[in-house]
C-alpha cells in the first residue's frame, strides 16, 4: 500500500514538473512576438568641472536625459536595469568604458525618465588614466538590461556621439556648468537629490584622502 502511494506521489510531481517546463517554454516563446519601440534622447548640457589630480584627469559632465521605456514592459518583464555609460579613446588605452549612473526599473509607470541635469552617481566615474581628458571628444551610450522572469536576459543600447570636454582644466562647482564649446560658466541648479549625492561623494573621497 505504501509503495503504491509513493508510486503516486511520483506520478504527480514528475507530471506536474512536466506542465511547469511546458508552461515555462510557452512563456518564453510568446514573448518573442513582443515588440518594443523605445524612445531614448541623451543631450550634453555642459562641463561642471575638469581637474588634475594625482596620477589623473577627472571629469564631472551633466547631461539630459529622456527615456520612455514602457513599451519594453511585458507581462514577462521582471524589470530593467538602466545604466549611462561615458566612452572615449587615449593613446594609452584605445577604449575607455565607464558607468556614470544606473537604475533600477520595476513598474511600468516609473518607466519614463526626464532627467534634465543627469550627474555622475558615482566617486571617479569618469576618470582618465593620464591627463587626458582636456579638449577629448567622448560618447554616452544609455543602456538597459531586459531581465524577464521567464527567458534570457538581454539588453539594449542607444549610442550618442560627438561631445567634447572642455579645453582647459575647471575647477567643479556644483551648478555651475560650462556649456559645450563657450568659455561662459552658467547656473544649473541642482536638485536635493543631486546635492546629497554630491555631499555623499565628498565625503567618501575626503575618508578616501585622510586613510
Amino acid at each position: 500500500m505504501t509503495h503504491s502511494w509513493v508510486s503516486r506521489a511520483n506520478a504527480l510531481a514528475t507530471y506536474a514538473g512536466t506542465v511547469l517546463a511546458v508552461v515555462c517554454l510557452a512563456v518564453t516563446a510568446t514573448d518573442y512576438f513582443h515588440r518594443a519601440t523605445p524612445a531614448v534622447h541623451c543631450d550634453f548640457v555642459g562641463t561642471e568641472g575638469l581637474q588634475k589630480e594625482f596620477g589623473h584627469d577627472r571629469g564631472y559632465i551633466v547631461l539630459n536625459l529622456t527615456a520612455d521605456l514602457r513599451s519594453e514592459f511585458s507581462w514577462n518583464t521582471k524589470q530593467l536595469f538602466v545604466y549611462v555609460n561615458v566612452e572615449f579613446a587615449t593613446r594609452k588605452n584605445a577604449h575607455n568604458n565607464m558607468v556614470m549612473w544606473s537604475a533600477i526599473i520595476e513598474d511600468k509607470n516609473e518607466a519614463v525618465l526626464r532627467l534634465p541635469t543627469l550627474r555622475p552617481q558615482y566617486p571617479y566615474a569618469i576618470t582618465d588614466q593620464g591627463f587626458n581628458l582636456r579638449d577629448r571628444e567622448f560618447n554616452v551610450t544609455v543602456a538597459y538590461n531586459v531581465m524577464p522572469r521567464v527567458g534570457a536576459l538581454y539588453t539594449r543600447h542607444h549610442k550618442f556621439t560627438g561631445f567634447r570636454f572642455p579645453g582647459e582644466y575647471q575647477a567643479p562647482a556644483l551648478g555651475r556648468v560650462r556649456r559645450p564649446g563657450s568659455d561662459v560658466i552658467e547656473e544649473v541648479p541642482a536638485s536635493r537629490e543631486e546635492a546629497e549625492v554630491a555631499a555623499y561623494l565628498e565625503g567618501l573621497e575626503q575618508e578616501e584622502a585622510e586613510a
